[in-house]
């Protein structure tokens, strides 16, 4: 089992061992934006995958049972709910997800961990993509009802 997240040299423990502390340090700017979406995209996938949390990335039967009950309660509701809460962007995040995805690439670029992280969170786009139906498919959140009844699949 491959718990890397894309080209990242980290897993996903490692990452978010390494990644919640870079909030003290990473005081502005790129790089502090994507510690933050990197943390709200993980706490995402936590409630994604239910009481376990998201300590590793799903494969095979286990990927495919998430991404099916993503795309059924996600195919339910592709129209904003009433209660505004269906977000472009996760929650402490100063960037909407397109954005972040523009961020990554940005963070890539560089040397050290802001590349590390910047190719953690292209993994986790990677990953959110393949559960929301291929490539670019994560482009909305699913409120917390919904979140909710993924995690009970």
């Amino acid at each position: 089992m491959d718990d890397r997240l894309g080209s990242s040299e980290w897993s996903v423990p490692e990452a978010r061992n390494v990644v919640a502390p870079l909030r003290h340090i990473a005081a502005e700017g790129p790089e502090y934006d994507g510690v933050e979406l990197f943390l709200a995209l993980c706490d995402y996938l936590d409630e994604l995958h239910g009481e376990a949390g998201f300590d590793r990335v799903l494969t095979g039967p286990e990927r495919s049972a998430l991404a099916g009950a993503v795309r059924r309660i996600h195919g339910r509701s592709a129209v904003p709910d009433r209660d505004g809460e269906r977000l472009v962007q996760p929650v402490n995040a100063a960037v909407t997800l397109t954005e972040g995805r523009a961020l990554a690439a940005e963070l890539e670029s560089a040397d050290g961990w802001q590349r590390e992280l910047g190719l953690a969170l292209h993994g986790l786009y990677s990953y959110l993509d393949q559960l929301y139906g291929g490539p670019g498919a994560f482009t909305d959140l699913l409120t917390t009802a919904e979140r909710d009844r993924v995690a009970s699949r």
